[in-house]
């Protein structure tokens, strides 16, 4: 009689314990598609959006955890970046290479403050429907003591139709 008192007991724990685990695991599912943001590394750049004609560069790092790093409008003439964990605005300087949609294959970036650079190479991949993939690329941070940092970057220009 006991064993069979202990195998009930055991499983209805078991029972609510897997109840427990299905309905966790739905409310998660339910979460995700709620909020496809929630998807989006916190440690990278935000979300960017670009308006009807607008062209934009994106960028993320190669090395993981892949983080969205390099933002530019073309437009603009300025670029948002992340750099030592912060998004920090910076402002074109120079331009060269081949044309790449509406940017350069090397084009070169100073902080606002002045104090630190970015030089920036690319190598334009296969053109896809309103864009093109960027095969390859190096970011390559120069910090006012004289250091570089080089981050291995991949990713896209786009254009949204308008």
């Amino acid at each position: 009689m006991i064993r069979t008192l202990t195998f009930l007991l055991a499983s209805f724990i078991l029972a609510g314990c897997s109840t427990n685990s299905e309905t966790r695991q739905a409310r998660s599912a339910v979460t995700a598609m709620e909020s496809p943001i929630a998807e989006v590394p916190s440690e990278g750049l935000p979300p960017q959006r670009l308006a009807a004609g607008e062209c934009g560069l994106f960028l993320w790092g190669m090395a993981a955890p892949r983080r969205f790093t390099f933002f530019m409008e073309a437009s603009s003439g300025e670029a948002l970046v992340l750099h030592e964990g912060t998004a920090h605005r910076l402002v074109t300087t120079d331009t060269s290479g081949e044309v790449f949609g509406q940017f350069f294959t090397e084009t070169h970036y100073l902080s606002a403050d002045g104090s630190w650079s970015v030089n920036l190479n690319l190598k334009p991949g296969e053109v896809l429907e309103g864009g093109q993939r960027v095969e390859s690329g190096r970011l390559v941070t120069t910090g006012a003591d004289g250091w570089e940092t080089v981050l291995p970057v991949t990713g896209v220009r786009a254009c949204i139709p308008g």
